[in-house]
This record gives structure tokens, sequence and C-alpha cells, in this order.
């Protein structure tokens, strides 16, 4: 395969296009027929073509969180109740850097779970690695769908799915390139799902539902901690504004039966790490208390950080309309039942996230779905509207209709910014990612190169070593060695391999048992084939 930026582009270009084709084709078939199942399946296909567009034009891992992830999924594969960063490690390690560890618990396990199954039915690479990503955000789809159609209408719901279906944001972050990736959106499906049950459950009260409402919110808590909570909060507020429902013991009965659930679900494997890997799950739980009260790792901002987020996430521009959409919410005819709980669970979202001291773009992004929702009720509201102050001939009802599809089209297509997920109008992004392109390359022939034996790779790029570990299977590390750590490698047969940056020490470069590896990774002019000398 060529590993030529531009030349990816050129070989996948057409999941962007049938992205685009199927999400056009969703529209106007919901305009024409009476049937909207084959529109929302063809909007959940288009936005999977282009997750996958994305995925496989990024044919490497990204920096920090992408390449932890895979890396520990990878190892998880053996053992998915050990998570591991440095399996056997010999030297000496911190347990408290997430970064450099060998009990990984940075993060709880269920999305890695399903990265390692991905690894076991399609191989060890990338697009295995984003797999489940792209497949999640399909099925979001459906969930925004039902959540707009039981809120308001179907048409309601289209909308929603269309939007959340070209959200750039989304698009890159199913590909790794955005902080926390596969965490947040495996965190943002199984939140939307839970909620997606409740409002299953508050048409139905059946118990079914109330169990899925509970086993999602339980894996969500498995994803990313106790805000998989979230769907509780707008329910109870929900049962204590509705009168009827504040004096119906069945509703605190439901509530705590599906409570009961997620406690199920989520509590065992933080039994099992406190009593199986003590240190480290203490050291952890402690550490992910601190992101609410301290700026940890530089992620710092003032208490405006998420709502000036909102631009890009959702867009250029997109935020007034968001601002505006939420108060017209708050107005329009729609039962209270669903009003307070969608806007709940977003203020709740937004102001947890505005305390916390630790600052990302991506925590918010939780509660996407739902905003969408809401944009899609809104823009529903609005065409309604406007097909009832102007019914009265067939034409004009046709017009809107016809404009409605063009209008709804071009936000998707807006938002969508292709431009962006190929990075066409950035030359300079296009030359970063071509050198990391080939770098990944290098990495995965490492096993070519170095064929047999117990390797133990050093002075890489800045985390670079993660990439090797993830690639060939041997071990890494991104400091130069001492004579002591060699010593002791050379004791446990352990053979070194250190990546000249011209800057090698003495002790290496006259040690004939050291294999030196010069390569255009360290240097810049360096041309040709990597060289191997000892």
């Amino acid at each position: 395969m060529n590993f030529d930026y531009d030349t990816l582009i050129q070989q996948n270009i057409y999941f962007l296009y049938l992205g685009i084709l199927f999400v056009a084709a969703g529209i106007i078939l919901f305009e024409i027929q009476s049937r909207k199942a084959l529109p929302i399946v063809l909007v959940m296909l288009g936005a999977m073509a282009l997750r996958i567009f994305v995925a496989l034009i990024d044919p490497f891992l990204h920096l920090w969180d992408e390449q932890v992830h895979a890396l520990v999924a990878k190892n998880m594969m053996s053992n998915p109740f050990i998570p591991t960063l440095i399996n056997s490690p010999v030297l000496d390690f911190n347990y408290k850097d997430w970064a450099e560890n060998h009990i990984w618990l940075h993060k709880q396990p269920f999305f890695l779970w399903q990265i390692a199954l991905s690894f076991k039915l399609f191989g060890v690479n990338e697009f295995a690695l984003r797999l489940p990503d792209i497949i999640m955000s399909g099925i979001v789809v459906f969930f925004i769908y039902r959540i707009g159609s039981i809120s308001y209408n179907k048409r309601a719901g289209l909308y929603g799915t269309v939007l959340f279906a070209g959200s750039a944001y989304l698009i890159e972050l199913t590909a790794g390139r955005m902080p926390t990736d596969h965490n947040d959106i495996a965190f943002l499906f199984y939140a939307t799902a839970s909620i997606w049950a409740w409002f299953e459950y508050s048409r139905s009260k059946s118990i079914y539902w109330i169990i899925l409402i509970g086993l999602f919110s339980g894996i969500a808590i498995l994803v990313k901690w106790l805000t998989g909570l979230l769907v509780y909060t707008g329910w109870i507020l929900n049962i204590f504004l509705d009168k009827e429902l504040r004096h119906n013991r069945k509703s605190y009965f439901d509530l705590l039966k599906s409570l009961m659930v997620t406690v199920v679900v989520a509590l065992p494997w933080q039994i099992y790490i406190l009593i199986r890997f003590p240190l480290e799950s203490r050291f952890e739980y402690a550490y992910n208390s601190l992101h609410f009260f301290k700026a940890l790792e530089g992620h710092s901002g003032s208490w405006l950080y998420h709502f000036e987020a909102i631009n890009e996430i959702y867009g250029s521009y997109f935020h007034y309309f968001i601002f505006a959409a939420l108060i017209i919410f708050c107005f329009i005819r729609i039962k209270n039942i669903y009003r307070v709980p969608l806007l709940t669970w977003i203020l709740v979202a937004y102001a947890f996230f505005t305390l916390a001291a630790t600052k990302m773009m991506g925590f918010t992004i939780v509660v996407a779905p739902l905003i969408y929702a809401i944009a899609g009720i809104i823009t529903a509201f609005l065409i309604g509207w406007l097909t009832n102050y102007f019914n009265h001939t067939p034409i004009a009802k046709r017009l809107i209709s016809v404009l409605s599809m063009v209008f709804i089209f071009y936000l998707f297509f807006h938002f969508v910014r292709h431009d962006k997920l190929s990075l066409e109008k950035t030359p300079v992004r296009k030359t970063v990612y071509d050198k990391v392109i080939s770098t990944a390359l290098f990495y995965k022939q490492l096993t070519t190169l170095f064929p047999d034996g117990d390797y133990l790779f050093f002075n890489q790029l800045p985390v670079d070593h993660i990439k090797i570990m993830f690639y060939s299977g041997y071990r890494s590390r991104s400091n130069i060695p001492t004579e002591k750590e060699i010593t002791k490698l050379k004791d446990h047969q352990v053979k070194v391999v250190v990546f000249d940056n011209n800057k090698l020490p003495g002790y290496i470069l006259n040690d004939t048992t050291i294999a030196k590896v010069k390569s255009f990774v360290w240097m810049k002019q360096y041309k040709g084939k990597p060289k191997i000398y000892y």
C-alpha cells in the first residue's frame, strides 16, 4: 500500500462521497415515502461511511491517548482482566505514570475490551482499533432518531440524526485525532443508550427498559467512571417536578431497580482491581478525584472554556443556533416529561465540567447527541410552523418541503467540513502526516529488521516507544539507557537496540553487543534504508 497522504485520500475518497450520498438519499426518501426505516438506515450508513474514510486515511497511531489505548487493548487480548501497558518490564517503572507504567488502570476497561475483541476478529491494525467507534456512531444515529421521535415527531428525529452524522469533530474523534478519542466515543454511546432506553421506558414503563437503562449506565461507568450515572440526574428531577410521578411509589422503585442493575454491572470490576492491584487502583481513584479540584497535566481553562469550545465541536457559528434552540425549546409545545430531562442532562454535564478544574474539549461531547436532538426538534418545529402558515396552496407546501430538505442538507454538508477531515487546506499538517505515516511504516518493519530474540528498544522520538511496542511487540523505552540498565538487561538475556540521534554516549557507541540504528526518524537529512551497526 502507498503511504503517501495524498494517495491515501484518493484511494479512500469514495467513502467520503458515499457518506454524503447516503445522507442525502435518506433526507429525500424521508420526504417522499411514508415508511421511515430505510431513510434512517441510510443516514446510519452515511455516518459510518464518513468515519470509515477518516479511519482509513490515518494509517498510524495518534499521539498520546490513541496509541496508549491501542497498546493496552492489544495486551488485553491475551488476558482481558490484566490491563498492561509495558509487558514483563525488566527495568524499573513509575506506576504513577500512565504512559510508562506496567499495570494500566488509568481508564475503566470496557472500551478496551471492545477494541481487544475487534483485534481478535480483524487483526491488530489501526482500522480494527477504530472499528468499534464506527459501529457505535452508526447506532447512535438510531438512538437520536428515537429520542427526537418520542419527544416531538419523526421529522425532528431525522434532523437530529443528520446533524450528528455530519459532526466533523466526532468524525475526527473516531479516527483518534483528538485527545481521549475512543474512550469518549464509547462513553457517548453508552450514556446515550441509557438515555434512549429511558425514553422508551417513559412510554411503556416496561421492566425491559428499566434493566437496559441500568445496564447501559453501568457500562458507561466502566468506560468513564461515575459520570456514567448521568441518566439518573434527569430521571430523578423529572420525578420530583412531575406531581403524578412524585406521588407514585412505582416511580421510585423503577429508578432503584435500574440503579441496582447499574451497581451490579459496574461494581465487580472496582472490587476486583482494589484486591488484585491495590497500589495502582488506589492511586488512580485518587488521581481521578483530583481532576475536579486541580488542573492536571496542563489542562486548565476559565469557566467559559466549554462554552467557547462549542464553536470548535459543533462547527462555525452553530453555537448561535444551539443557544437559540435551547431557548426556543423551553417554550414550544412539548411534554415536560421530555423537556425537563433533556435540559437537565445538558445543564448537568456543562455545570459539572465547568466546575471541574481540569478542562478538555471532549468532556462535554457526551451530551452532543442530545444537543443535536434538540436542534432537530427546533428545526422540525420551525419548518412545521412555516408549513402551517403557508398551507393554503399545495405548491407552497411542496416548496417548503423542498426547502426543508435543502436546508438540512446544507447544515449537514457545512458541518462535515470535508476539507478539514482530509486536510486539503493545511499543507503543513499534510507534511507532518507524511512523516508520521512513514515513521509508522518503519516501526511496522522492525520485526523484519530484528526477527529473532528478546529486544528492548531505546531512544525514540517522544512517546514513540508506545508505537514500537504496538507494532512490533518488542518492549521499548524512550530514554537513552544508563550503563546500569544495560548491565541489568544483559543479565536477563535481553538484547539492547538504541536509535542513533548523533548524541549517543561512548559507553553505547563502544559496546559491540548493542545494535544502533540510523534512520530518518531522528535524522531529517537521512536518506535511504535504515542502517544497523554495532
